[in-house]
């Protein structure tokens, strides 16, 4: 199978999708593999105590505002990969070089059978 000319090569990109996602969006991650499957990570989340977050102040013992406290209250466990047996197409994409990139990978029977550009 070969990849679309996209002026870049596509390895070394992070794609987007909201295509995969069930009901709300979320910041999933999701992977092909050299065998053309598709792998969605497996993860934990965690809240961080507020001395631990980036912005947490020691001279004030606390935060500047309700935002400040918010940031980096989250963390994400790597739990694995979990083949996802996707059979369907789904659209990515991606801003390159200030072209837009848009593509459809199509799944057969949870294998990867093809990549084609949306232009």
């Amino acid at each position: 199978m070969t990849f679309p000319d996209i002026g870049a090569d596509p390895f070394e990109v992070t794609w987007q999708t909201k295509s995969l996602a069930r009901g709300q969006p979320l910041m999933e991650h999701y992977k092909i593999t050299a065998d053309g499957r598709l792998l969605k990570e497996d993860a934990e989340y965690e809240h961080v105590p507020e001395e631990e977050r980036p912005r947490y102040d020691e001279e004030i013992d606390g935060f500047e505002d309700e935002f400040e406290r918010l940031a980096g209250s989250w963390r994400k466990r790597h739990q694995g990969w979990s083949d996802t047996e996707y059979h369907g197409v789904f659209e990515f994409h991606k801003t390159i070089d200030d072209e837009y990139v848009s593509l459809d990978a199509k799944f057969t029977d949870g294998r990867l059978v093809t990549i084609t550009r949306n232009d």
